[in-house]
Order: C-alpha cells, then structure tokens, then sequence
C-alpha cells in the first residue's frame, strides 16, 4: 500500500494505533517480543505517548504511527529515550529510510527545543532512537533490518556509511503457545486475532480466547471493540455485533453467544466458496468454447472457406469470424 493510500483512516492503522497507544500493550510488546536488555531498565511509570507529530513531507505528510518516549533507570544517571513504531499491513522496501526521515524529525525537535547555551555545551546529548516495525502482512517481510543495505555498494564502505537497525516484530511469528505469557491480555488476543485468516478464524479465536477477554478492563474493552468492528466491516459482517458479544459478563456468555454467529459466517463462508467455483466453472466453459471456435475457424480460413461459410457451418456470427481472422492474421 502507498502512503498516498495509507491514511489515518486506514483500518489497519486504526485498529493497530488503538492497541500500541495503550502503554500496558506497548510496555507488553517491547518485554515479550523485543527483549532486549535495555527493557529491563525501563522506567514505566514515566513512559508516555509523545505529545508531538513527526511528519514526513517527503511521504505525502506521512505521520508516524506510535512515538513513545520515557527514561531508563541507570543508578543515578537517567538516559532519555524515544521509541519509534511503525504499523505495516504490507511489506514496504523504504522502510529503512522512512525510518531514518522520522529519526531525523525527532533529533531536530529535540534539539530545537532544548536550551541554546545547553545544546552548545559539550556535554548535550540527544535522546536515543530505538526504531521498530510491527508487521501483520501475510507476505514474507523481506525488506532489510537495516539502513546500510540501502546503499549501492555499502560492503566495500563498510562503517562509513550511516547505518542503523530496527527491530521487526512479525505476527506470523507467533502462536497460542508462544503469547500464553505475555503481560498483557489486550496483546495476547489481539496477536493472534490479526494473524487470523478470515472472519470464521476471528470469530474462534474470540471463543478460544473468552476466558482473556472477559478479564479486560474498560479501556482494553474499548480497544478490542474497535479492531472487532474493523474486522467485521472487512469482512462484511456488520451485522453481527461483535462488540456487544465480547461484553458479556462470562466466557460462557461469549461462547454461548458466538455458536450461531460461527455457524452463520460458516454457512456464508461455504456459499461464496461454492458461488466462485461455479463461477469458474462458468467461465472456463466458456473460455474452452471461444478457444475451440478459434481453432475451428483457423481451420476452415487455411482450407479455402469463406466467411460466411464459416458462419452459416459454424453457427458463429460473421462478425466474430471476422475478427478472429484478424487475430489470426489469415
């Protein structure tokens, strides 16, 4: 998808801001999936959504998608931070510059808001950028994890070049056993709700995962609404409320609710199914038919026949004779 496509009113982008824009998914993200040592440090409580937007004019005034920023506990030295996450519904080979452009924007905010006898000491500092990708696309991201690949030749300049990595988080990756101990149940459900193919795989995983849902709490509750709401309208089934379902006060309530529902998406899974293959069929038989008449008005062309004989013998009309003679070059 272009950014020209990918605005905030993207259901991808929608559903993924709501879910990384609660700081227990996001804490959840970067102590389950990412792992590095740094997290460890982490100071929670002073972690915070950035107040400010970095905009890309080079990218159709592209935002980028969640920017956290916050402090790390290191004895009595604290080390500013910021975060950078970018959602991705399909596989973008720009990302590594998209990425340095919006590392950039931070480092000149930063630095322009920041004390001009201060940024002129030898000891200023700017924040450190830790830049990664959460991807739900079913295609393979192939796309490099860093930035020197972006360079023709950059093996022979080896550490001249500037570079960077990012960390990629991939929901294929996952599965129910590998999310059983996230921190966070928004997370855990909403990890295996986006790598779900179809609306009947969302609809199991929903009743799979009841038990979770039903321990959420009010804002998590908002959030998982939405992404169900999203879904439902991709998929066209509105007409089941999802959001209703997912509020009863048991897993059971959920279970017991989501049976007709499952069997019903089930049922309109199969006819369109069955609707394609007969539409295939369809015109398969048809295809096979303009192929043998081809064939057969070739022959009839290096016999000698005229048009209209081919016409009157074959039952095609003269016009279609016409013109596959044409295409024929006879």
């Amino acid at each position: 998808m272009s950014d020209k496509e990918k605005t905030t009113t993207d259901p991808h982008d929608k559903r993924l801001k709501e879910l990384f824009r609660n700081k227990e998914a996001f804490i959840s993200l970067l102590k389950d999936c990412v792992k590095e040592n740094w997290i460890n440090d982490l100071d929670e409580k002073n972690l915070r959504l950035s107040p400010t937007s970095y905009i890309l004019q080079d990218f159709n005034k592209k935002e980028a998608d969640v920017v956290y920023e916050g402090t790390l506990k290191n004895g009595k030295e604290k080390v500013i931070f910021y975060v950078l996450l970018e959602l991705q519904s399909s596989v973008d080979y720009r990302m590594p510059y998209r990425l340095l452009l919006y590392i950039v924007e931070i480092l000149r905010h930063y630095y322009n808001q920041a004390d001009v006898d201060e940024r002129e000491n030898k000891t200023f500092k700017f924040p450190a950028v830790f830049p990664m990708v959460f991807y739900v696309g079913s295609q393979r991201w192939t796309v490099p994890l860093n930035l020197k690949e972006m360079f023709y030749g950059y093996e022979r300049f080896g550490e001249y070049l500037l570079d960077f990595n990012y960390a990629l988080v991939d929901a294929k990756g996952y599965d129910d056993e590998s999310v059983k101990d996230f921190r966070s149940r928004l997370l855990k459900v909403m990890m295996m709700l986006e790598k779900s193919k179809g609306y009947v795989e969302i609809l199991e995983k929903i009743t799979e995962y009841a038990d979770e849902i039903v321990k959420l709490n009010a804002e998590e509750y908002r959030i998982l609404s939405v992404a169900t709401d999203i879904f439902s309208e991709i998929y066209g089934q509105k007409k089941y409320k999802l959001d209703e379902i997912i509020r009863a006060e048991t897993a059971e309530g959920v279970k017991s609710m989501l049976v007709d529902v499952l069997a019903n998406a089930k049922n309109y899974e199969k006819d369109l199914i069955t609707k394609g293959e007969m539409k295939g069929k369809k015109e398969g038989k048809k295809e096979g038919k303009k192929e043998r008449d081809i064939q057969l008005i070739e022959k009839m062309l290096r016999r000698g026949d005229t048009i209209s004989e081919i016409a009157d013998f074959s039952e095609i009309t003269v016009e279609e004779v016409e013109k596959a003679k044409k295409k024929l070059k006879l």
